[in-house]
């Protein structure tokens, strides 16, 4: 018996007081824990976010988040669980009921009745800033958190000119588009381990302008450019094999293609800035066709909304485009919603995803709120009021996440994740 209590005791106290890590400033414990969860070293993990939750800022949710999903990963669930309850009762949400790392909290019997299965409405809990990647917490207009913003990867590379971003979510990898190398290049969001995928050579790319993924088909969609020429590229998502490419014809003149997305019915739509105009790829067809002309008010970002209906980012708001009807109007906002300077613009269950240009120079990422007719734009929340992100064009959704493309130095690169209500 005694010496069945000594066991109790040092596994206890072993679990409780986790091995002294070897750093004393929190942003130096957060880095290495990073970089040991990078590696799949989670015992370390665990160590150094203990330390980093007991020499960081106070209850900052960042960095619980951090322990719990060290606390997972290295075999404690239950402590994870507490940990999230934690978090939850601040009025925190995060992705623990989506994110392979919380796979295992999510087995316990506890897990359902915990709160944490669904989310949880947020309160106004703000985190330090660089807790947790580019961002602790985003904010809303009425100054409540709206999420946790996490760094999903970091990655060692050269440095390169990034042109898109897309992520598999059944593979788990991020795909970039490096411009000027003319090169895809693949991170795997365990390891952080970056390959190249395709490249001029083997794919026939010029210079990458922008990349999407069609789930439903599991292609891989490159747009890239050659002087005045632009080229839709087709890939197999797993291999990066190139499968097809398309061009505009000649009769259509120099195009600037600088945005696709597919749509819901196994359909490609491409945007041309050059020509101000919409070319569309049917699932059978064999060529780009054109189907819409908009004004010449340099568009820059294209979404899809189903039924034939797609929205436009352009230099002064976004435009309704209905493709069978060859319509294009204005969609109108209320008064005080801003759409000017969107960058990047995606549909997400009713309501439009933008990541938005300032005029300092900064970005932020906004949900605008469409009406019922989808003609009016009824408001415009922020998501994160400040989105450190490099290339504003670098960013994705999937499921309820977006991901977006952030530098922390030349060597590193971080890919920045931010929860959607």
């Amino acid at each position: 018996m005694p010496l069945l209590a000594a066991v109790f005791f040092v596994a206890f106290h072993s679990q409780d007081q986790p091995a002294r890590a070897d750093c004393r400033e929190w942003h130096e414990c957060r880095q290495l824990a990073l970089d040991a969860a990078a590696a799949g070293e989670f015992e370390r993990f665990h160590d150094l976010a203990w330390r980093t939750l007991q020499t960081g800022p106070k209850n900052d949710p960042a960095l619980m988040y951090l322990l719990a999903r060290a606390q997972s990963l290295s075999g404690r669930p239950g402590d994870a669980l507490v940990m999230l309850q934690r978090l939850r009762a601040m009025g925190v949400t995060t992705d623990a009921a989506t994110s392979d790392d919380f796979r295992r909290v999510r087995s316990l019997p506890g897990w359902a009745e915990s709160g944490n299965a669904a989310g949880a409405e947020t309160a106004g809990v703000k985190a330090s800033p660089d807790t947790a990647g580019p961002k602790a917490a985003a904010t809303d207009t009425a100054g409540k958190a709206s999420t946790i913003d996490t760094a999903a990867v970091q990655f060692e590379t050269l440095p390169f000119t990034p042109a898109g971003l897309a992520y598999d979510a059944v593979s788990r990898r991020f795909i970039f588009g490096d411009r000027r190398a003319r090169r895809l290049a693949v991170v795997d969001e365990f390891s952080g381990h970056m390959a190249n995928l395709a490249s001029a050579q083997s794919a026939g790319f010029g210079d990458i302008a922008a990349i999407e993924i069609d789930p439903r088909q599991g292609d891989l969609w490159v747009l890239s450019a050659d002087g005045a020429r632009g080229t839709l590229h087709k890939l197999q998502l797993i291999s990066g094999r190139a499968l097809a490419s398309y061009a505009p014809a000649e009769k259509f003149g120099p195009v600037d293609l600088v945005d696709v997305a597919a749509t819901p019915d196994n359909g490609v739509l491409v945007l041309d800035r050059a020509g101000h105009r919409i070319f569309q790829l049917g699932s059978k067809a064999t060529a780009l066709e054109l189907t819409s002309t908009l004004p010449d008010d340099k568009p820059a970002a294209i979404a899809p909304a189903g039924d034939g209906i797609v929205y436009v980012a352009h230099a002064s708001g976004v435009s309704r485009v209905d493709l069978a009807a060859r319509s294009v109007v204005a969609l109108k906002p209320a008064k005080g919603v801003d759409l000017k300077s969107i960058t990047r613009l995606r549909w997400h269950k009713g309501a439009l995803i933008a990541v938005q240009g300032a005029d300092n120079g900064s970005y932020r990422a906004v949900r605008i709120e469409v009406d019922r007719q989808g003609r009016g734009a009824s408001a415009i929340r922020p998501l994160a009021a400040s989105l450190a992100s490099i290339d504003p064009t670098a960013a994705v959704i999937s499921g309820t996440t977006l991901y977006y493309l952030a530098g922390a130095d030349d060597a590193r690169m971080t890919v920045g994740k931010l929860l959607l209500k």
